[in-house]
C-alpha cells in the first residue's frame, strides 16, 4: 500500500513539473498559443502570381524575337534590292556590249556576196557610179549586208586601193567634236591604222575619212564621195 502511494505521488510531481515548465516556456516567448503550421509555398495564390510573371516574360521575349526577325528581314530586303540594282546595271552593260555583235551577225545573213570582190583575205565592194555623204554611204553598206571598209594595216591598204583612183569613204571618223580620237564604228575603238596625206591643213569640222591613192584624208562628213564596203562583219 505504501508502494502505490509513493508511485502516485511521483507521477503527480512529474505532472506539476511538466506544467510549470510549459508555462515558463510560453511566458518566455510572449504568447500562450501553440506555433502555427507552416504555409505551403505552392499555394493557388503563389501559382497564379508566378503564372502571370511567366506570361509577361514570354510576351516580352516573343516581342523581342519578332523585332529581331523584322530587323533581319528589312536588312535582307535592302541587300536584295542593292544586289538587284547591281545585276540590272551589269545586264544593261552586257547588252550594250553584245548588241552590236548580234546586229552584225543578223546583217551578215543579208550580204549579197555576188557584188563583193575578194582582195587579200577579205571581200570588198567599190561604188563607182554614185557619190554620197559619209552617213549615206554607211547606210548603203549596211543595206547591202556589209560595212564601210575598215583598214587593218598598210599592207591591206595597198592591196585594196592600188587599182582605185577615186575618193572612197572608209569606216573612220572623229565625231562629235574637233580634236576627238579617230575611231571605227564597226569596233567602237580607236582606228588600228592611219596613214595621213602629208601636209594636210588644220582639221576644223572635218570628222570623216576617205582614201585616195593609198593615203587618208579627213573631210566634212556631208561632202559627197564614192565609198568602199567590206563584207565581213568584223574590224
Amino acid at each position: 500500500m505504501y508502494k502505490y502511494a509513493t508511485c502516485i505521488l511521483s507521477i503527480f510531481a512529474l505532472w506539476n513539473f511538466w506544467v510549470a515548465s510549459a508555462k515558463k516556456q510560453d511566458s518566455s516567448t510572449g504568447t500562450n498559443e501553440l506555433p502555427k503550421e507552416p504555409v505551403p509555398y505552392y499555394t493557388i495564390e503563389n501559382i497564379e502570381n508566378h503564372q502571370q510573371h511567366w506570361f509577361t516574360y514570354n510576351s516580352l521575349r516573343q516581342n523581342g524575337t519578332l523585332w529581331r526577325l523584322g530587323n533581319m528581314e528589312q536588312r535582307l530586303a535592302m541587300r536584295m534590292h542593292a544586289f538587284q540594282s547591281q545585276m540590272d546595271t551589269l545586264l544593261r552593260s552586257l547588252r550594250q556590249q553584245f548588241e552590236p555583235y548580234v546586229e552584225n551577225i543578223r546583217m551578215s545573213n543579208k550580204i549579197k556576196m555576188s557584188v563583193f570582190k575578194k582582195i587579200g583575205s577579205r571581200h570588198f565592194y567599190f561604188e563607182q557610179q554614185k557619190k554620197m555623204s559619209w552617213d549615206s554611204a554607211y547606210d548603203t553598206c549596211r543595206q547591202m549586208g556589209g560595212h564601210l571598209a575598215n583598214i587593218l594595216d598598210e599592207k591591206e591598204l595597198n592591196e585594196i586601193f592600188t587599182e582605185q583612183k577615186k575618193n572612197y569613204w572608209v569606216d573612220i571618223n572623229s565625231r562629235p567634236s574637233d580634236g576627238g580620237s579617230w575611231t571605227s564604228t564597226l569596233s567602237g575603238r580607236d582606228a588600228t591604222f592611219l596613214k595621213w596625206k602629208p601636209n594636210l591643213p588644220e582639221n576644223i569640222h572635218r570628222h570623216c575619212v576617205y582614201v585616195n591613192a593609198n593615203e587618208m584624208y579627213f573631210e566634212n562628213c556631208g561632202n559627197d564621195h564614192y565609198y568602199a564596203c567590206q563584207a565581213e562583219q568584223w574590224a
